[in-house]
Order: structure tokens, then sequence, then C-alpha cells
């Protein structure tokens, strides 16, 4: 479930070195678990020891937050680093926009409750008003 931490095994497993805070749980439904361990791939291949932040559903996408290295007084890195950074994990939340957070297949993005969801059309009729997929 999102927002939980995962158990040993499961797909975000290898997005543990890398986070700050060890004991945060990834706030994203299972249907976006294969696109975040893309997108960490995609990132272990430019910035091996990037710093992971959050990982989580906002508006609707996805937002991967992270630096490129860990985090120092002044910084570690330069523009041209976070800006390669910024645009690999904005590919990942472009392509979040379009793939149901539930369950994987394709999906839009559904209004129809407080929290802004991407669902296809089956898990639309089964996410509750809460809105946790």
């Amino acid at each position: 479930m999102a927002g939980t931490v995962p158990a040993p095994g499961d797909t975000l497993e290898p997005l543990r070195r890398h986070l700050r805070d060890p004991s945060y749980g990834f706030d994203v439904g299972p249907g976006w678990r294969r696109l975040v361990l893309e997108c960490h791939q995609a990132l272990v291949a430019e910035f091996p020891d990037y710093e992971l932040l959050a990982v989580k559903q906002k508006f609707g996408s996805l937002a991967f937050q992270a630096f490129p290295r860990p985090w120092k007084p002044g910084g570690d890195w330069t523009d041209a680093e976070h800006s390669r950074l910024r645009v690999v994990t904005s590919a990942f939340s472009s392509r979040s926009k379009r793939i149901c957070e539930r369950c994987g297949a394709e999906g839009s993005l559904r209004e129809s409750r407080r929290i802004h969801l991407v669902l296809c059309d089956h898990c639309e009729t089964l996410v509750p008003e809460h809105g946790r997929p």
C-alpha cells in the first residue's frame, strides 16, 4: 500500500540505499512502482550516488525528488548536473500522467475525488472517495 515501508523483495527496495531518511515510505500506488524503478535506474546510470528525498504522487503525477549527490552545505553539484537530474525525473513525471497509479494500465487524470489521480476506467470505479489507490 502507498505510504508504507516496502517489504523485503519489494520492487522499490533498490531505492532504499539512496534515501536520505531510510525510514521513508514511498507514497505511490502499485501501478507506478515499475515506473519509479525505471526512474531510479535512469538516475543511477548518470548519478550513481544520487540522494533520494521523496517519491510521491503530487497533483496527479509522479514527483521523484532527488539531488545528484548527497546534500552538503553549499551544494555539491553543478547547475548542469541538477538540470540534467530534473530532465530525467520530469520525463518520468510526464509518463506517469498516462499510467494508472493503481494497476499500471493506460490511464488519465481523474478529478472526481479530493485527490487528483491518474486512473484507468476500471480503477476509477474501485478507488474510494478518499482517493488512496
